[in-house]
């Protein structure tokens, strides 16, 4: 990293951290968790608690050193990933995080938008735990479940990167509960999501191969696409729907942040 590169986080750390201990904690962890892997499964679990700056974090946010949730505060707070100019104008109420993570991606959008309605979904059970210690005191209603073609169940598999836990069938895998988006529309008596979020390991293959007449509740669709199958999969099924489609960032044309929206209506 460049010594402006050093210095920009630096000053974000400032900014977010509410108090010194928080800045000086994310200071000292950020460099442990670029020194390399812990060595132990309980160092892999550890975790720290940070007062943050924002505006709908008034507790402390728990976040694990060596499983990832450090950089994804970065890349959502500092590189600012989900601001981008064709979601700026939007007032969306309903949103719907699938794949939600330890809940940072949430705070983002309590932040950015005004959310009434928060629904967050995800399986691994120890992002779980965090998710729903993070987002206390806010609108939001977690669930654990995987998002699925069908109703039934799954098996992930957690990598050390936590946020990558991913569909598996392989052995050491774990069970988690599977929801179709009808269910979960219908579960959480939603007619209607101004922003559906999702980011599912490369699984949405599978999710919009399925059912997606419930693409007709949606405003917009915001997903992180990871192969090309995935793109064309997702492509087809929005486009089938009457949704425009196009990349909102990333390297590679196939793979990144696509933003797919309802014609029929305007921004939320």
């Amino acid at each position: 990293m460049s010594l402006a590169s050093t210095w920009a986080k630096l000053s974000f750390c400032r900014r977010i951290a509410r108090t010194p201990g928080t800045f000086l904690q994310l200071v000292l962890q950020t460099k442990a968790a670029r020194q390399g892997k812990a060595s132990s499964t309980g160092q892999k679990a550890a975790s720290m608690q940070y007062l943050l700056a924002l505006p709908n974090a008034p507790l402390a946010t728990t976040l694990r050193t060596h499983a990832g949730d450090l950089s994804i505060l970065y890349e959502i707070f500092w590189q600012q990933s989900y601001d981008l100019p064709a979601l700026r104008q939007g007032q969306f109420r309903t949103v719907v995080d699938v794949g939600a993570n330890v809940g940072l991606a949430a705070l983002f959008f309590l932040q950015r938008f005004p959310v009434s309605r928060l629904i967050c979904v995800e399986p691994e059970a120890a992002n779980f735990r965090l998710l729903q210690a993070n987002l206390r005191g806010t609108p939001a209603v977690t669930v654990q479940a995987a998002l699925s073609p069908t109703d039934g169940t799954l098996r992930i598999d957690a990598s050390p990167q936590a946020y990558n836990a991913k569909i598996s069938t392989e052995a050491g895998s774990t069970e988690v509960p599977a929801i179709c988006m009808r269910t979960l529309l219908q579960t959480q008596q939603l007619t209607w999501v101004d922003l559906l979020k999702i980011d599912i390991e490369d699984y949405e293959q599978q999710v919009f191969a399925g059912p997606t007449e419930w693409l007709a509740q949606v405003n917009t669709l915001l997903i992180e696409i990871h192969s090309k199958a995935s793109q064309l999969a997702v492509r087809r099924a929005v486009l089938a729907q009457g949704f425009t489609w196009e990349q909102a960032a990333g390297r590679h044309p196939d793979t990144g942040l696509f933003l797919a929206r309802n014609p029929r209506l305007s921004l939320a």
